[in-house]
């Protein structure tokens, strides 16, 4: 297995009695939004059903006559090993099995990753993934970093 990410390990996920420890969410690499229905709540840290839900329904979204993506995720040395698996065990999400998903890690975040991690997954070695960084969401985490201290203490009733 890969490095020991704080979200591997749940280190994100001792947050004492809250509903939700966290939010994740896909986004499109290229034009820099997100997808519909795609944004999700952790409740107790980063769990990988959670970007299951997440990464199925941005695929389901406009997604007509597309067959092959590339998707950056942090972790995806980890996340992408069993994704189809997961998957087809749930009756509410899914992905065609026609699709073939190229999995990516962001050019920032794969340089905390094995030597192998960077060769399979860099977006350098990844063919027709043009000039981006695969690093789209931490941009735009970052403009809503102001909002977050509001709302990482609510909870159910909020």
């Amino acid at each position: 297995s890969c490095n020991n990410h704080k979200v591997l390990s749940g280190t994100n996920a001792s947050h004492g009695k809250l509903d939700c420890t966290g939010i994740g969410a896909t986004a499109c690499a290229w034009h820099g939004c997100f997808y519909l229905h795609s944004v999700v709540d952790f409740q107790k840290g980063e769990r990988q059903l959670n970007m299951d839900y997440s990464l199925t329904n941005a695929l389901a979204y406009n997604m007509a006559g597309i067959q092959n993506v590339v998707c950056f995720y942090d972790i995806n040395c980890a996340y992408m090993k069993n994704v189809r698996k997961r998957i087809s065990l749930s009756h509410h999400i899914q992905i065609p099995l026609s699709m073939q998903i190229v999995p990516g890690i962001g050019i920032w975040h794969v340089h905390g990753h094995k030597e192998e991690c960077y060769a399979c997954y860099s977006l350098l070695f990844i063919k027709g993934v043009r000039w981006v960084d695969g690093e789209i969401i931490e941009t735009l985490w970052s403009t809503l970093n102001v909002v977050s201290a509001s709302a990482c203490s609510m909870s159910s009733p909020h």
